[in-house]
C-alpha cells in the first residue's frame, strides 16, 4: 500500500470522516463560548443557535447556513452534487455572519465590538464540515440497464 494513502486513510478513517466529526465536534464547543463581544457585555454561543433564526426579519441568514450544513451531510450519500451544493452555500451563507455590527435588543441594539472564541469555532465547524461533505461525497456508479447471464 502506498505510504500516502496510508496516512490519510488512517486504518479505516477518512480525512472528509475526520473532517466532519471535527466540525461537529467544533460547532458543538461554539455553544458553549462567547460568539459576540458587545458593548453591553458578551453574547454566548448557546443564545445565538437559540435565536438565530429570528435574524430573518432583519435580513441577518447567516444562522441559516447551519440548516443547509446539516441538509448537506444529510444527503451526501445519496444525491452528492446537490449535498455539495447545499455546503457551499452553507459556508457562503454564513460568511454574512462577519458583517454583523449590532444585535438588536428589547430596549437599545448592542454593538457588536469583537468576535470571540465562540464564532470562529463555529466559522471553523462550517469550513471543515463543507470539506467533509465535498470529499467525502463519492458519486455511485450507474445502474447497469442490462442483466449479467
Amino acid at each position: 500500500m502506498n505510504t500516502v494513502s496510508r496516512i490519510i486513510k488512517l486504518d479505516g478513517l477518512s480525512l472528509p470522516s475526520l473532517s466532519l466529526f471535527f466540525g461537529g465536534f467544533l460547532w458543538v464547543i461554539s455553544l458553549t463560548q462567547v460568539v459576540f463581544y458587545t458593548d453591553q457585555g458578551v453574547v454566548m454561543g448557546y443564545w445565538v443557535g437559540a435565536t438565530g433564526w429570528l435574524g430573518f426579519a432583519l435580513f441577518q441568514f447567516a444562522w441559516y447556513a447551519n440548516l443547509l450544513e446539516l441538509l448537506g451531510v444529510l444527503l451526501m450519500a445519496r444525491y452528492p452534487n446537490r449535498a455539495m451544493l447545499l455546503a457551499v452555500l452553507g459556508v457562503i451563507l454564513a460568511g454574512q455572519a462577519f458583517w454583523f455590527t449590532d444585535i438588536p435588543g428589547q430596549a437599545t441594539n448592542m454593538q457588536v465590538i469583537g468576535l470571540g472564541a465562540g464564532f470562529w469555532f463555529w466559522y471553523t465547524s462550517m469550513v471543515l464540515v463543507t470539506l467533509g461533505v465535498i470529499f467525502g461525497s463519492v458519486e455511485e456508479e450507474p445502474a447497469s440497464s442490462t442483466a449479467q447471464k
